[in-house]
């Protein structure tokens, strides 16, 4: 018998039908009992809209799907495999790991603050310096950080890259701040049938923003207007950052006992060889 070679394709990530399972739930707003690893409870989940990225939140700890999504390659990547860790509660025991994240709020950022080793930041503006304090949070531009070479070794970015104008000068930070062996576990949007990264933004002879395609804003508590869209990401993203020196996973999880729904639970790991 032939096996249909389309049972092999990876790439590119066409878009299924969402899951009659996954209509009930969203129709319902009402996702069941799972285990959160973020907050390592049994906790119900409640489904606002089919967005089941954004949405499918523990009612225990507020994580969204895409946090769990980040969480779980956190312990499942091949990290920690000195001993099983079944939530992020296991992870902040861990006295002798240093993690980075680059938001100050939200679910996951609220169990790290719990672990020894634990640096977070925001970006408020170009008038500050990265390492100035504002309002008691650590300001950092990611194309410039403060941080010494190859001092941290795992960095967390949720929805963050897109929003930076150069996004690979940012990732050559990353690369360096990272011991060997670092890793960078991140979410971007990511078009998963492209081959070219997408620019929405660019810049005219004057150094002038110029906008390339309709502006698009995404939601950001610093900002009330929104966080500026500069770049989509697809598979170009990963043969630059291999260029860099990284070496990344692509990461298709569908966990639904913990949380993880929907055909775009992507997340990326870049490890620093």
């Amino acid at each position: 018998m032939i096996t249909k070679i389309n049972n092999f394709i990876k790439y590119p990530l066409y878009f299924s039908p969402i899951s009659y399972f996954e209509k009930i739930i969203v129709n319902s707003h009402f996702g069941g009992l799972i285990k959160c690893i973020v907050c390592g409870s049994i906790s119900l989940i409640n489904v606002k809209d089919n967005n089941l990225r954004e949405t499918c939140v523990c009612i225990k700890c507020g994580s969204t799907n895409r946090q769990r999504q980040i969480a779980y390659v956190c312990l499942e990547a091949g990290l920690q495999n000195r001993k099983h860790l079944s939530s992020l509660k296991d992870f902040i025991k861990l006295d002798d790991f240093v993690v980075y994240n680059t938001e100050a709020s939200g679910a996951i950022h609220c169990q790290l603050l719990k672990m020894k080793n634990y640096i977070y930041s925001e970006y408020f503006g170009i008038s500050y310096t990265s390492g100035d304090i504002v309002n008691n949070i650590m300001h950092q531009d990611l194309m410039d950080m403060s941080f010494s070479n190859e001092t941290i070794d795992l960095m967390i970015s949720s929805d963050v890259f897109e929003h930076i104008p150069d996004p690979y000068k940012a990732h050559k930070e990353v690369y360096r701040v990272l011991k060997h062996g670092g890793r960078h576990i991140f979410t971007v949007p990511f078009y998963q049938t492209e081959f070219l990264d997408e620019d929405r933004i660019g810049n005219d002879n004057e150094g002038n923003i110029v906008h390339l395609k309709k502006p698009l804003y995404h939601e950001d508590p610093l900002r009330p207007e929104g966080a500026l869209v500069y770049k989509i990401f697809s598979l170009e993203m990963l043969v630059k950052l291999r260029k860099i020196g990284f070496r990344t996973n692509l990461y298709h999880i569908y966990k639904p006992l913990y949380g993880i729904l929907g055909k775009n639970a992507i997340v990326f790991e870049a490890i620093k060889e």
